[in-house]
């Protein structure tokens, strides 16, 4: 009978032992889950938002897309390069279609948009009606202070 109660005991302090390893390892766990989880909302909104900026390029009139025609459209707030061929704008708030304005530092720290367009030429620098746009939206990683950026692309052609 005491050898019973002597390994009773064993198998409760066992199964007591690999419970608190089984805490102990979820408690390590979890915060990596969570900023996981947190870098993944990070990168969904800015990939939908420089979806949207594209979206709304693609809106545009070829003519248009000028820098100082995003700037008309909501789509920048400073004109950073502005040469014939490159030029780039660069916006913390986005106007959005229906009047409202989105503020990306609100969801993304330190967060701003960049949009990139390329005017496509000949050697003889002749515009052959086709542009290449980059959107590019920046944040800061709240615990980690590093840059992350998330950049898409399209390319766009003169109708004319």
């Amino acid at each position: 009978m005491r050898r019973e109660i002597g390994s009773a005991l064993a198998e409760v302090l066992v199964a007591v032992f690999i419970v608190v390893l089984l805490v102990l390892s979820i408690a390590a766990i979890s915060p990596l889950t969570t900023r996981l989880q947190r870098q993944a909302e990070q990168r969904t909104f800015a990939t939908n938002l420089a979806q949207t900026v594209l979206e709304r390029i693609r809106t545009l009139d070829f003519l248009q897309i000028t820098a100082q025609g995003l700037v008309a459209a909501g789509l920048g707030e400073t004109i950073e390069l502005n040469d014939t061929n490159l030029f780039r704008v660069r916006f913390t708030n986005l106007r959005l279609s229906n009047g409202e304005t989105l503020s990306i530092a609100a969801h993304l720290r330190n967060g701003f948009c960049t949009v990139e367009v390329h005017n496509l030429t000949t050697a003889n620098n002749i515009s052959i009606g086709l542009k290449t746009v980059i959107v590019t939206v920046h944040w800061q990683e709240p615990v980690t202070d590093r840059w992350q950026q998330v950049r898409l692309a399209t390319s766009v052609a003169s109708l004319n």
